[in-house]
């Protein structure tokens, strides 16, 4: 009788496995699984070993994708205010109706049917970033993907501090008293929403409280020329070089956007320990730029890649995005080798994993945990194929993701949600979506 060694094993047709970053497909490899994590990788058929097998020999199996900034809940927001000026967009639209409408219900609702979106694109690890960061930590937890969950701070009164009475500093305490700083799916970290909406003294109090109880802070930067302009007038330095004298990057750091930033910024992020996230189709949609992603990775700043929130992008696709990302580094540098198709891969895999800081994700390896995708590779868009590194970036459109497995656990198959009532959801949804809006 064979002893049954792994719980689950894949024959693949084709691997992608993002060792050590290579963006490299491999033909008939076989992964076995104990539990959440991967145990074996070669090229002998196990099949016999295995309680359960799936034979994938006609598909694509690659890491899990890594959405590095997002927000949730803003999914009930989608088409709100579109082609308007950023400023206008945000302050006379956003946050007004943040301001009325954010709650509990709110997030809770909004962030399942986000999940739906992410998950079904193949993200099996997103950074969150809003209000009421405790229940949606919760819902993420349920569904089974990785969360990177960030309390949102500022010095205006935010639908969790009305009151400004650091009510979102308590919402932080109880995410950490719930599930620490080294749990498995859930890490809480503190989101000051900007440097032009904290006051040096907000952003020391979120400095001193993640140095206290090592946590990561993250943070938009320099998302807009405007934003650029104010900081040098008010503060005569950059928003990276103010964040460096408060000492906020002393802490572990999350920087989203980075789209108007210069060499001494640059250079001051990768002095500290400051990661990035590259949000290419909000950038484009909102107008506010191109950001220099090719200098991030020439300077060795891991960089991920970021969807934003639906209301300024309008999906969860982070395929779409790989391909803008890859495309607007070409235009915005007049070069179309400035970022690669195994660039945008990077981004949106093992170096998206080391900005969330997730140990063991992002790559398929032995002894590293088990998320990943199978992909149909049968669809029109994809026949034939030179180069399958090319074709997942530039033809890819998620719509060929079959199967999604975050920590051994399926969560996504064949348009089936194995944790998320999605009917009851949607129902929710646009009820909410009536009586609210």
């Amino acid at each position: 009788m064979t002893v049954k060694k792994f719980d689950l094993g894949i024959l693949c047709g084709q691997f992608l496995s993002m060792q050590d970053h290579e963006a490299k497909v491999e033909k008939n490899i076989f992964i076995g699984l104990k539990k959440d994590t991967i145990d074996y990788i070669g090229t002998e058929n196990k099949k016999e070993e295995c309680e359960q097998y799936i034979d994938a020999s006609q598909k694509l199996v690659m890491p899990g994708l890594v959405n590095s900034h997002a927000h949730l809940p803003m999914q009930l927001f989608r088409g709100l205010a579109d082609d308007e000026p950023f400023d206008v967009w945000l302050w006379q639209h956003i946050l007004p109706l943040e301001a009325k409408l954010v709650s509990p219900e709110f997030v809770k609702l909004g962030t399942q049917m986000a999940l739906l979106e992410a998950l079904s694109f193949g993200i099996t690890s997103i950074y969150d970033m809003y209000y009421f960061e405790n229940d949606i930590a919760d819902v993420c937890h349920s569904s089974g993907i990785r969360a990177v969950v960030g309390e949102t701070f500022g010095d205006f009164p935010a639908p969790d501090n009305k009151n400004q009475n650091r009510s979102d500093l308590k919402i932080v305490q109880s995410m950490l008293e719930k599930y620490g700083t080294s749990h498995s799916h859930i890490r809480p970290i503190l989101a000051p929403h900007a440097p032009y909406t904290c006051s040096d003294e907000t952003l020391s109090l979120v400095r001193d409280f993640a140095l206290k109880n090592k946590m990561t802070i993250g943070i938009h930067v320099s998302e807009t020329k405007g934003e650029l302009e104010k900081s040098l007038t008010d503060f005569q330095k950059s928003p990276v070089k103010r964040l460096h004298d408060l000492g906020v990057s002393e802490a572990p750091c999350i920087y989203a956007h980075c789209v108007h930033v210069d060499d001494a910024d640059i250079a001051l992020m990768k002095k500290k320990n400051v990661r990035i996230s590259h949000n290419p189709e909000a950038n484009m949609k909102l107008g506010v730029g191109a950001a220099p992603v090719p200098k991030f990775i020439k300077a060795g700043i891991p960089t991920g890649l970021g969807t934003d929130g639906v209301a300024s992008n309008n999906d969860f696709n982070l395929w779409k995005e790989m391909d803008f990302a890859a495309k607007l580094a070409k235009l915005s540098n007049s070069d179309n080798t400035a970022m690669t198709a195994s660039d945008a891969l990077r981004l949106a895999t093992s170096k998206g994993a080391e900005v969330l800081g997730f140990e063991k994700t992002g790559q398929l390896r032995e002894g590293y945990l088990a998320d990943f995708l199978i992909l149909n590779l049968n669809d029109v868009n994809l026949i034939p194929s030179q180069s399958t590194i090319s074709s997942l970036v530039y033809s890819t459109t998620g719509r060929e993701v079959e199967s999604v497995y975050c920590h051994g656990k399926q969560l996504f198959h064949k348009g089936e949600f194995k944790t998320l009532d999605k009917d009851k959801i949607i129902k929710e949804c646009e009820t909410y979506i009536a009586k609210n809006f």
